[in-house]
């Protein structure tokens, strides 16, 4: 079953919201580049490569948004990749009823003690665990 969260993506210049996949092979919540240069996020200098679902490689740009919110859960100067969606992505997105230029990654979800239930297809909130 496929995870989904309520998001919104505040930039220097805007802001996104929407619902989001929530990919549990991702480490990284990614935007679409064309959005994140649209509500302003704020690159880094760092690029960086990532696979994707069909195994190919894509070059991204690690970039700051001013706040990410997941499920009422707030996260200011959080860390995300923005780069070019591919269409057959932005499509299979739309075919589900999800946002076609947000995915969110575990590590965005880790910092919000957020973990994904794919019993109900939503997030739960969790403790963190130091050993």
């Amino acid at each position: 079953m496929l995870v989904k969260a309520g998001f919104r993506v505040i930039g220097s210049r805007g802001s996104i919201e929407g619902v989001a996949l929530v990919d549990t092979g991702a480490s990284l919540t990614m935007l679409d580049r064309g959005v994140a240069g649209g509500i302003g996020v704020k690159y880094v200098g760092r690029r960086v490569r990532i696979v994707v679902a069909d195994g190919h490689e894509v070059e991204s740009e690690l970039a700051i948004v001013d706040k990410l919110v997941v499920e009422g859960e707030e996260l200011p100067y959080a860390y995300v990749v923005a780069f070019d969606f591919p269409a057959r992505v932005r499509e299979r997105l739309r075919e589900e009823g999800l946002s076609d230029c947000c995915i969110i990654g575990l590590t965005t979800l880790e910092l919000l003690q957020l973990v994904p239930d794919t019993t109900t297809g939503k997030l739960r909130k969790t403790s963190a665990l130091l050993l």
